[in-house]
């Protein structure tokens, strides 16, 4: 049975920018004559990668989920409000020029992939994009392709596999991640906010505010007007089946073989494979967290 990929575009975006950004800066700082890949091309070898390892065929459905403006604005003036100025401050990077080489680079795949870009301008985040997707989809095996731990209250959903491109697995970044209590996450965000979307309670706050961060944050349920926009959005798209034109994809260096690796299954890793790999890791730790305790003891006690 064919599985449905969703990808969170501007979340994977916008943080490889700003490697790029930090990597600038250092090549400034020491005046090094080393190459830097260009954000939209690192961001779209960070796409095949991570497909790679997913293991992609002909007829899954990949979703590119596009930024719109999000309802949560209308509801909380406040809500993502201090995000434009911590942008004004990255002086090594013009985001008016790296969004507008995303657009032209999305527009290119829109041409020539099977890939759909889903974005609904007014209401809709990225965010809300995938969570419906994953209802509209609820027959199929969705994995959700994000750095954005807000998602990962997803997996709530049977049908539902992070796959976290932060997480390093085989030699470059993207695997499988195992989460654990993904209520927890919403219960969490709905308690005490969310300080990176602006979501900050207050000692004099109201069953009304907590109400309200909940409708802010809930991804599992959004407003039935909402809800309507992106599943009326995804129908549609899918309504028309998509075919390759490999002519027309982006103009980087051998770009036909390496988009086409993303349906070989030479680098794909499991769900299974992964969470063994966490669990591992985190014995390792334990273990070196337990030694270091023991070692602090005795030597306290000499």
């Amino acid at each position: 049975m064919s599985k449905t990929v969703l990808i969170d575009s501007s979340g994977i975006f916008v943080p490889t920018v700003k490697v790029v950004q930090r990597l600038r800066m250092e090549k400034a700082n020491t005046k090094s004559d080393n190459f830097i890949m260009p954000p939209r091309a690192m961001y779209f070898s960070s796409l095949l990668s991570c497909m790679k390892k997913i293991g992609i065929d002909k007829d899954d459905i990949v979703i590119m989920a596009g930024e719109g403006h999000s309802f949560r604005k209308d509801l909380h003036s406040e809500y993502k409000a201090q995000r434009e100025g911590l942008r004004d401050k990255d002086t090594f990077v013009d985001w008016a020029y790296e969004f507008k080489q995303l657009n032209d680079l999305h527009r290119m795949l829109d041409e020539s992939t099977n890939w759909y870009f889903i974005r609904v301008a007014e209401g809709l985040e990225a965010d809300d994009v995938i969570a419906i997707s994953t209802r509209f989809f609820s027959d199929k095996e969705c994995i959700v392709v994000t750095g954005d731990k807000d998602l990962h209250m997803l997996a709530h959903y049977e049908n539902v596999k992070i796959f976290n491109i932060n997480m390093k697995c085989k030699g470059s970044k993207g695997m499988y991640e195992k989460v654990k209590d993904p209520l927890k996450i919403l219960a969490k965000k709905a308690d005490r906010g969310d300080a990176a979307d602006n979501i900050i309670p207050l000692p004099s706050d109201t069953k009304e505010d907590f109400e309200l961060r909940y409708v802010l944050v809930n991804l599992l349920e959004l407003p039935d007007e909402i809800e309507e926009k992106g599943i009326n959005a995804i129908a549609y798209a899918i309504a028309y089946p998509k075919e390759l034109h490999l002519d027309k994809l982006p103009p980087f260096k051998n770009i036909e073989e390496n988009f086409l690796k993303i349906y070989s299954k030479e680098r794909v890793v499991t769900e299974e494979y992964c969470h063994a790999l966490i669990e591992k890791r985190e014995n390792v730790k334990k273990k070196k967290a337990k030694l270091k305790k023991e070692e602090k003891k005795k030597n306290e006690s000499k």
